[in-house]
């Protein structure tokens, strides 16, 4: 796995690679409803067995109260090869990231979600679902 911080020429480059955008829902916060102001989720190939998922963080919860980046603990990724079902994850430890490599897959079609969870653990619900065949 593969974690990068934000620089300048990257966030060009994330945007010169988008391909597909989906939602990032975040922190929930114990119960509330609705959708942040969606960060995105944006896939890039990298090597014909890597996948490198890129975002934005969050800045409100799904409750619509505000989300600093020092209250986010991080992001998981789920993946697996049917929607709905995401048997593997990488848990992103660092609420500063906005990149996420999956490396080393075998050929297929991997159906791709991702979280934000805060410093207090709590975690939103699954991004929109990401689709990518190697």
């Amino acid at each position: 796995m593969t974690i990068r911080r934000p620089d300048q020429s990257s966030f060009k480059k994330t945007l010169i690679s988008l391909f597909m955008a989906a939602q990032l829902v975040a922190c929930g916060g114990g119960g509330g409803g609705g959708v942040d102001n969606a960060s995105e989720v944006l896939p890039a190939e990298v090597a014909p067995s890597s996948v490198t998922i890129a975002w934005t963080a969050p800045v409100a919860r799904a409750d619509g109260s505000p989300l600093s980046l020092a209250e986010i603990g991080g992001y998981r990724v789920y993946y697996g090869n049917s929607e709905g079902d995401y048997p593997s994850r990488i848990d992103v430890n660092d609420g500063t990231a906005v990149e996420s490599t999956l490396n080393d897959l075998p050929s297929g079609t991997y159906y791709i979600v991702v979280t934000t969870y805060d410093v207090a653990g709590r975690e939103s619900e699954f991004s929109p679902v990401l689709i990518k065949t190697i």
